[in-house]
């Protein structure tokens, strides 16, 4: 049985409409609050046919920089708690981590290459992956900016496009963006085929800089966007890196497809022929 915490996020939202689509009845979205002192959740039920996909997180990097202890109780220590007693039931954990675990990285590398993370967040994540390093129970998939419909960036360009006004757009800002379906159907191939590596890098075919990004969204959706590129203070590059250039070998084949590029998970979200 497929089982799902954090089903209310917006991969976790998305991989249960799927997965109701492959799974049938046999999916679960757990709700559970990550932030009180007792996990409320019934271990004893699960069993070896299990899969847990591990989605809740809190993710925006400011919110843990300024809010460090109540993301820690989330991030860490109640996701490994929940971690740990699901694999103790036998039961295989599915765990989305974040390429924001590389660190600084403009350079194209894969799943080998050492990890050097910036920020709480990736910290928090780092950490939870470091506990169940070399576990066969428990995969890490560290997914780069996910892209869809309604993600916050594409929101604000159209707002900007709709009301006229200029949209500030940061550089430099690159990540391996890929398309959130893509995300879901990885999450759904191990699922039913565990037979792959603990690490899998998630993120699509090409490295793209926000202002790219945007030009791409102003060629494809909102021809009379206005785009103004501004380099962040400093301050923001100490909760994320500027660039990572996250690339996986093992992506195509876990998919049976390759990854779409943003130009195309654009043209399908969007209906676009």
């Amino acid at each position: 049985m497929l089982k799902i915490i954090g089903a209310t996020g917006n991969v976790g939202r998305r991989l249960l409409e799927k997965s109701l689509d492959v799974w049938h009845n046999d999916v679960e979205a757990i709700a559970t609050r990550l932030d009180k002192d007792q996990l409320d959740y019934d271990f004893d039920s699960l069993t070896l046919n299990d899969v847990i996909v591990f989605c809740a997180a809190v993710s925006e990097p400011s919110v843990c920089a300024n809010n460090p202890e109540y993301a820690r109780k989330v991030n860490v220590e109640s996701t490994i708690e929940f971690i740990q007693r699901c694999i103790e039931r036998n039961s295989k954990v599915i765990f989305l981590s974040s390429d924001a675990v590389y660190g600084e990285k403009s350079h194209s590398f894969d799943e080998r290459w050492e990890i050097d993370p910036i920020g709480v967040y990736a910290q928090m994540k780092s950490e939870v992956e470091k506990k169940f390093m070399g576990d066969p129970f428990v995969k890490f998939l560290r997914s780069s900016y996910n892209f869809f419909r309604e993600d916050r960036f594409i929101s604000y360009l159209g707002k900007c496009s709709k009301n006229g006004e200029e949209a500030e757009v940061f550089s430099p800002f690159s990540r391996s963006v890929i398309h959130r379906d893509d995300i879901v159907d990885v999450i759904l191939s191990l699922s039913r085929n565990w037979d792959y590596s603990q690490i899998i890098n998630c993120g699509g075919p090409e490295n793209i800089c926000r202002s790219e990004f945007a030009q791409i969204v102003k060629e494809e959706l909102y021809p009379d966007l206005k785009i103004n590129v501004v380099r962040p203070n400093e301050e923001f590059y100490q909760d994320r890196p500027s660039i990572i250039n996250m690339r996986s070998p093992l992506l195509t084949d876990i998919l049976g497809r390759p990854q779409r590029t943003l130009r195309e998970a654009i043209r399908m979200e969007f209906g676009i022929k």
